[in-house]
């Protein structure tokens, strides 16, 4: 059998390919990549299964959520898998991310890799964007609006944007059908695409190591197979443990049925965009643009157009004095708006009831009354069917 294989395949040259030595100086944080690529694969598995009991309609997507959590066998540790997997995705891919400025490993002629993985990470958070809403409760559904409202400011396409997001002028089932969509079938053929570059860029360049890799000590480190693949394998298993623990015991948030008409919701998004959130109470009427477009977008180029700005030699991050200026201030002023964000006071309604003492002290012998005349009906607006049926019958029988 492997002699027929190795005949029809190139089996040969790929394992010698898997064997090709790794710099030296490798850690620990080389390891990131593949933690990534194991997120995404569990999160193709768990949310294949739960769309086998998924209903993408404002009707039923409450219920069907309901009823995996309690009813479908292991449904609930799925769905918890799934929720928390998403949020550790987002933290590996930024960490990932971060060793790469660490070691500035995004220099020629690895250019093409660092544009992929920015992406990426884009990507990423769209999947925590469209996913957001599918459980149709009152967080998703008030988080959403704030989105799409979001996406209606940035100049010129906007209100665009938005009106395909929502499919129409509200949000509602088109929405719900078209977010469901991007989740499972756009971002998933969109996400693998890249992940193929990225992961051809990696492995036609090679490891950029560590910075104070000499050329010799560029391809005499330890074999990619089997030393990285079983360190990266281990990494794997403490990481699902780790997220099994708290799909067990953390149960995943599911508020009341969607309600469009409650007005008085006070959204909140997701942790990882807990700094735009904020990041809007700072800039309001016509500076609104500012906190919702440019700058998030003037972030994002300066994260795709890294390598062509950052034109120093290659150093560790503390060597860099611009570079370590730009990221730690970036770092921090993310950190600290996600930390306000998330314990900012919720919006308190602005309507509210006085106390009947207050009222009567307020009242003045000059108000109006009304003189109900004596035999006349009084009716409270607030009829039900019953009584309405019932006046009904008294008027006819008169």
């Amino acid at each position: 059998m492997r002699q027929f294989l190795n005949e029809r395949l190139p089996l040969e040259a790929f394992s010698a390919h898997l064997r090709k030595p790794l710099p030296k100086h490798i850690n620990l944080l080389f390891s990131f990549g593949s933690l990534a690529m194991f997120l995404l694969l569990l999160q193709a598995a768990t949310g294949a299964f739960l769309a086998f009991y998924y209903s993408p309609s404002p009707e039923h997507a409450h219920n069907a959520v309901t009823y995996i959590s309690t009813e479908v066998p292991f449904g609930a540790f799925v769905r918890g898998l799934h929720h928390w997997g998403a949020s550790a995705m987002v933290i590996i891919v930024v960490l990932h991310l971060l060793r790469v400025v660490l070691y500035s490993s995004y220099k020629a002629p690895r250019e093409l890799t660092w544009i992929f993985g920015v992406l990426l990470l884009l990507i990423v958070l769209g999947f925590g964007f469209t996913g957001y809403l599918l459980p149709w409760d009152e967080k998703a559904y008030w988080a959403t609006v704030v989105g799409v409202e979001i996406a209606s400011t940035a100049p010129g396409l906007g209100d665009f944007v938005a009106k395909v997001l929502r499919g129409g002028t509200e949000i509602g089932a088109v929405t719900l059908s078209r977010f469901y969509a991007l989740h499972t079938i756009w971002l998933p053929w969109l996400v693998f695409g890249l992940v193929g570059a990225h992961l051809f860029f990696v492995r036609y360049y090679g490891s950029s190591g560590t910075p104070k890799n000499t050329p010799e000590d560029m391809e005499a480190g330890k074999p990619f197979y089997p030393h990285q693949v079983f360190e990266d394998v281990v990494g794997m298993l403490i990481l699902f443990i780790v997220l099994a623990v708290v799909a067990l015991f953390v149960p995943v948030p599911l508020e009341d049925v969607a309600d469009p008409t409650n007005a008085d919701y006070d959204p909140r998004p997701e942790w990882y965009f807990l700094f735009l959130f904020q990041l809007l109470k700072y800039f309001q009427g016509p500076f609104e643009v500012i906190g919702t477009f440019v700058i998030p977008t003037a972030g994002m180029l300066l994260l795709l157009f890294l390598p062509f700005l950052d034109r120093s030699e290659r150093a560790v991050l503390w060597k860099r004095p611009i570079a370590l200026t730009v990221t730690s201030v970036s770092v921090m002023g993310i950190v600290v708006l996600t930390i306000l964000g998330g314990t900012a006071k919720k919006l308190e309604t602005q309507e509210t009831a006085q106390p009947i003492e207050q009222i009567q002290g307020d009242a003045t012998p000059d108000m109006e009354t009304e003189v109900v005349e004596e035999g006349e009906e009084v009716f409270d607006f607030q009829l039900t069917e019953e009584e309405i049926e019932g006046a009904k019958e008294v008027e006819e029988s008169q």
